[in-house]
C-alpha cells in the first residue's frame, strides 16, 4: 500500500510514517521542505506548496495513492483536497481534527476568551463522537484554522468518500509536550512552588503521540466507510494536580502546593470543566490501545529532560502557555 503524508513532518505526521513504514507501506511525503524527517525515515519526498501539491496536475494526482493523511486541513483548503483525493482514486483519507470541535469546548471552557461562562455544560461526560459540534469558533483558534469549520467544509460536500476523522486530546510525547514542559522546566529551574488553581481538580483529556500515530494507520486499515469520526485520547489520565504529582515522583521532586481561586491562576491546562472523551470507539473498533499512559509519561519526562531546552524557552511561564492556547500547541504539534 502507498500512503501519502501532507505535511507529516511535525511529532504526530512522523510517529504515523514511522507506524506505516512498520507495516511494510511505501510512505510518501508531500511537504515544503521548511522542516524535514529525520534521515533515518526511509521515506520518499515531494517538496512542493499545498497549492501545487492538490493541483488538478499535480503531484499527489499523478501519485494514486492508496491512502491520504493530511495532518493540517483546513476549512478554506478541504474542497481541494477532495478534490485531488476524488481524481487520485485515493480510497481512504485521513484528516486529524482535535476534541476541541465539541460544543462542550465554547459552553463550559470558563475561559476568559469564551467569554467567562463557567456554567455546566449541556452534555454528559464522556464526550462521544456523537456529541453535537460547535458553531462558533474555538476561542483558541488560530486564524483561518478551526478544526468545526474545517470537519463541517469536508462532511457537507463529500459523495462516496471514506473519510476518518481523527479527534486527539492533548497530545504529549517526545517533540510534542510543551505543556509538560511547563512543570519540567519548574523542576529544573529548582522552583518548588506550584499553584493548584481550584485545588487543581481539573481534568483533562490527553493523548500520546505514539496512540494518534498508530490511530492513523488503523484509521487507514480499519475504519468503517464513509464519513466516520473517532476520539483519539489515552483511556485514563490524571487531573492536573495528579500530572504535576506524576511528574514530580518521576523526577524525584517535592512541589510545595499553594492553592488559589481559578482566576487567580494561569497553567498550560486551563479548562475549568471537566474534559473527558470516549476512547470506545478506538478500543474497540480501531483496535489501538498502545502506548500505556503511564509508560508514555515517564518517556516523556525523561526526553524532556534531557531535550527540552533544546525546542522550548528554557524557563517557560504558565501565562506564555496559557495564552498560546491549545490550537496553537496543536499545529505544532502535527
Amino acid at each position: 500500500m502507498r500512503v501519502l503524508f501532507i505535511g507529516g513532518t511535525g511529532p504526530v505526521g512522523l510517529a504515523a510514517c514511522r507506524q506505516a513504514i512498520s507495516r511494510g507501506y511505501d510512505v510518501t511525503v508531500a511537504h515544503t521542505g521548511e522542516h524535514e524527517p529525520p534521515d533515518d525515515l526511509a521515506v520518499e519526498h515531494i517538496h512542493a506548496d499545498r497549492d501545487v501539491l492538490l493541483a488538478a496536475n499535480g503531484p499527489i494526482a499523478t501519485l494514486r495513492p492508496d491512502a491520504i493523511v493530511d495532518t493540517r486541513t483546513t476549512a478554506a483548503n478541504a474542497m481541494a483536497l477532495l478534490a485531488c483525493a476524488r481524481r487520485a482514486d485515493t480510497g481512504r483519507l485521513v484528516v486529524v481534527s482535535s476534541t476541541d470541535v465539541y460544543e462542550y469546548f465554547v459552553v463550559g471552557s470558563g475561559h476568559e476568551k469564551a467569554g467567562g461562562r463557567a456554567v455546566l455544560p449541556a452534555q454528559t461526560l464522556p464526550i462521544t463522537e456523537d456529541a453535537p459540534l460547535r458553531r462558533v469558533p474555538y476561542p483558541w483558534a488560530t486564524l483561518g484554522h478551526d478544526n468545526a469549520a474545517m470537519e463541517r467544509a469536508l462532511v457537507g460536500s463529500r459523495l462516496d468518500e471514506s473519510i476518518a476523522v481523527l479527534r486527539p486530546g492533548m497530545i504529549y510525547g517526545p517533540g510534542a509536550a510543551g505543556r509538560e514542559w511547563t512543570l519540567v522546566s519548574r523542576i529544573r529551574a529548582g522552583i518548588r512552588t506550584l499553584e493548584l488553581p481550584d485545588g487543581g481538580a481539573q481534568f483533562f483529556a490527553r493523548a500520546a503521540v505514539e496512540r494518534v500515530g498508530r490511530a492513523v494507520i488503523a484509521a487507514i486499515e480499519k475504519a468503517p466507510a464513509g464519513w466516520w469520526p473517532v476520539n483519539v485520547v489515552d483511556p485514563y489520565g490524571w487531573t492536573y494536580a495528579g500530572l504535576a504529582g506524576e511528574i514530580a515522583r518521576l523526577l524525584d521532586w517535592k512541589w510545595e502546593p499553594v492553592l488559589v481561586p481559578w482566576d487567580a491562576a494561569a497553567h498550560p491546562f486551563k479548562i475549568q470543566s471537566p474534559y473527558f472523551c470516549s476512547d470506545q470507539r478506538l478500543r474497540e473498533v480501531l483496535g489501538v490501545t498502545q502506548p500505556d499512559p503511564a509508560e508514555a509519561l515517564a518517556a516523556t519526562v525523561a526526553w524532556l529532560w534531557e531535550h527540552g531546552s533544546e525546542h522550548y524557552p528554557d524557563q517557560l511561564e504558565e501565562s506564555e502557555a496559557t495564552h498560546r492556547g491549545p490550537e496553537t500547541a496543536r499545529r505544532q504539534q502535527q
